[in-house]
């Protein structure tokens, strides 16, 4: 490679790790005005919704983006540029945010559609989304180089935490002057003035002319694709295990579905203040993800899913016993830092794992299996917490999936040490 060759493709390493950065950063910032962990609970909820709707709201978008997957991967296989596919599907998936603040504004007299508003666009962003994540990934794993992508990871969640602190001052003044479905409406627009900038910040983005990897040439029927999958995961026993360590590695979602509830309910505090809560997990994901960037470019994504799954532990003794607003604050904190530690270790883990010449249809089976850890997680904390309307038991339950979720994780090698 000549020296201005070798000095272009630098260029656009360095361009698309900064558009990167910046498309999941705007993204993630924008979501974090409807954050699914702590708004739209209780939004749900003012809204009289089940406690088994609540339970599922932090994980429906992640759930329905992941479902999709399985069934784009072979045409995605034979795709040898990716841009185009995930700009078209990018769109459509950012659409709904829209509508669905429009509807809420102008909702006085459709007082019956507020609440399947609500729930709905979640669920048809994730879908149109996750027909997109697949092409996404196998881009994204392609335009970063291995030992950034932790850092790649990190810097979106970084950014996103730094919107998400403001967003939580905003949240608190939009609840406090526009109580109800017109302040939920603003939410939705801001949310999606965000996610359309996070899309044209991929315009810049180049893929290389000459894939590394050449897709397969032979299409093959979708029965017989299907019938390949068993095989191709018992071929590679490390993504079993995985698997397994994502089903009982949700302690999280299960806590946070009844977290904020819990936490305003003991304090007594209004509404309002869950943007408090937004903005200290948003601090807490700031130095959670600057770890993770460190220790995952050092040692890998293991390593940082072994301590988000220690500190999860913890958070469910602390949660359980702590009384004063100033104290669940310090829960919010502890949850950002460990749920980003989670996300970026099981992102570069995952990336590093799948064998490259089939890479697409590894990352679609492994969500499409994270599917339903995820609805699994939430709809038994959902189902534990009407039974016994106890926090407590959730967050019980929450810390015994995450000791089962650590000792999985001991039975995987860390694939850059292997290397």
């Amino acid at each position: 490679m000549s020296a201005t060759t070798h000095s272009h493709h630098d260029q656009h390493v360095r361009r698309n790790f900064v558009c990167h950065c910046l498309e999941g950063g705007l993204y993630m910032g924008g979501v974090a005005f409807l954050q699914p962990e702590t708004v739209m609970p209780k939004m749900v909820e003012s809204l009289h919704g089940s406690p088994l709707i609540i339970s599922i709201m932090p994980a429906v978008l992640a759930a329905t983006f992941a479902f999709a997957g399985l069934f784009v991967s072979p045409k995605v296989e034979r795709l040898t540029h990716f841009k185009g596919w995930v700009l078209c599907f990018g769109l459509l998936q950012r659409l709904p945010y829209l509508i669905a603040g429009l509807v809420l504004w102008f909702a006085e007299h459709l007082e019956g559609w507020i609440l399947p508003v609500v729930v709905l666009t979640p669920v048809m962003s994730g879908l149109v989304g996750g027909v997109g994540v697949v092409a996404w990934m196998e881009m994204v794993t392609r335009m970063v180089p291995e030992r950034v992508r932790a850092a790649g990871w990190a810097a979106r969640y970084i950014m996103q935490a730094v919107i998400g602190m403001g967003a939580g001052a905003v949240i608190h003044q939009v609840l406090t002057h526009l109580p109800g479905h017109r302040g939920y409406a603003v939410l939705h627009l801001i949310a999606f003035g965000f996610l359309f900038l996070s899309w044209l910040s991929q315009l810049p983005m180049k893929e290389a002319e000459h894939p590394v990897h050449v897709p397969r040439t032979q299409p093959v029927s979708y029965l017989n694709y299907l019938r390949s999958l068993p095989g191709m995961l018992a071929a590679h026993p490390h993504l079993l295990r995985l698997i397994a360590s994502r089903f009982t590695g949700m302690g999280y979602l299960m806590l946070v579905s009844f977290l904020t509830l819990h936490a305003l309910k003991v304090t007594g505090r209004a509404e309002a203040d869950v943007g408090r809560f937004v903005s200290l997990q948003n601090v807490g994901t700031i130095l959670g993800s600057l770890l993770a960037a460190w220790l995952g470019y050092h040692s890998g994504g293991k390593v940082l899913l072994l301590a988000s799954r220690l500190i999860c532990m913890g958070l469910c003794i602390w949660s359980c016993f702590t009384e004063s607003f100033i104290g669940f604050t310090v829960v919010y904190f502890i949850f950002g830092f460990g749920l980003f530690l989670d996300r970026v270790g099981d992102l570069t883990l995952t990336a590093e794992l799948c064998p490259a010449e089939r890479r697409s249809t590894y990352q679609a089976i492994l969500g499409f299996c994270n599917v339903w850890a995820l609805l699994l997680a939430t709809t038994l904390s959902g189902l534990v917490f009407r039974q016994t309307q106890s926090y407590t038991f959730v967050a019980a339950l929450a810390g015994c999936f995450a000791l089962v979720s650590t000792f999985i994780l001991l039975g995987i090698p860390e694939p850059r040490h292997q290397r």
